[in-house]
């Protein structure tokens, strides 16, 4: 039996120099490591489709998430409620008041969790200038 041939991929006959510094060097090289493709394969991509996007998933089954869902699915309804209330010829009370403070209070608390949370998985959570 005779092997299978391989695919033929086009031939790439043409050349095109391009002088970088090292920002822009760097940046292309990093760009090009994490989607797992060499410099050149990016710089084509780029050239070709204009933009070359970089996903990255985060896939993760914590019980620290799912807390934090729960926790904002009770704050949403509490809000929702709140704000039924009021649409309904509702008084504002000081202990209204002071329930929405709170609920805007642990929202903030679970905002900086969150962003705690992406830093670990991401690696941060301030973007680097470019």
């Amino acid at each position: 039996m005779a092997r299978p041939k391989k695919d033929t991929l086009p031939i790439k006959n043409h050349t095109f120099v391009v002088r970088l510094d090292d920002v822009q060097y760097s940046i292309i090289e990093k760009y090009a490591s994490q989607l797992g493709i060499s410099m050149a394969e990016y710089i084509r991509r780029q050239a070709v489709h204009g933009k070359v996007e970089i996903y990255h998933p985060v896939v993760a089954s914590l019980p620290e998430l799912q807390k934090l869902t729960d926790e904002f699915s009770a704050i949403g309804n509490n809000l929702n409620q709140i704000a039924r209330y009021f649409h309904t010829g509702g008084l504002q009370s000081k202990a209204m008041r002071e329930e929405i403070n709170c609920c805007i209070a642990e929202i903030m608390e679970m905002r900086k969790t969150v962003m705690r949370m992406a830093g670990e998985f991401h690696g941060g959570t301030e973007t680097p200038l470019q």
